[in-house]
């Protein structure tokens, strides 16, 4: 079951290990290891998933690597994960059928997720695809008495 948009809920994703495919100075992209390439699919996805990283760099995911960005280099291999990481969503949606983005398995929902202390800032989120390739967790928090 999805949340509701303004729910507070503790995301996580276990840990799976990715090879490094390039380093820039705001981005490290690696090859994801969720998903294969959809070939049925219109949207053409290449099997890689560029994460932010830098202090100059806006964008947020909350996604992990070990070692940190700064040690990897093109060619190693990294693991790549989501540590229970408490944030609100700010929007959700269902996909039926599953949505075509150009990986398989397609995902059956969407959730836009922001961490407290940018919730003041309209685009200081990230989508995570639900239902697909991803073992993405979700789970509320308790309301505290």
């Amino acid at each position: 079951m999805l949340p509701q948009v303004g729910s507070e809920v503790i995301v996580s994703c276990e840990p799976a290990r990715a090879r490094v495919v390039s380093v820039s100075t705001r981005y490290i992209t690696v090859e994801w290891p969720w998903s294969v390439v959809d070939n049925s699919s219109t949207f053409r996805w290449d099997g890689t998933f560029a994460l932010p990283h830098g202090e100059s760099n806006p964008e947020w995911v909350p996604y992990r690597l070990e070692p940190t960005p700064s040690e990897l280099r093109a060619g190693d291999v990294c693991t790549v994960s989501i540590p229970p990481t408490r944030l609100y969503v700010s929007h959700c949606e269902t996909y039926d059928p599953p949505r075509s983005l150009g990986w398989a398995p397609a995902p059956t929902a969407g959730i836009y997720v922001m961490p407290p202390e940018k919730l003041d800032q309209e685009d200081a989120g990230c989508m995570l695809y639900l239902g697909g390739g991803d073992p993405i967790r979700v789970d509320p928090v308790e309301a505290e008495l």
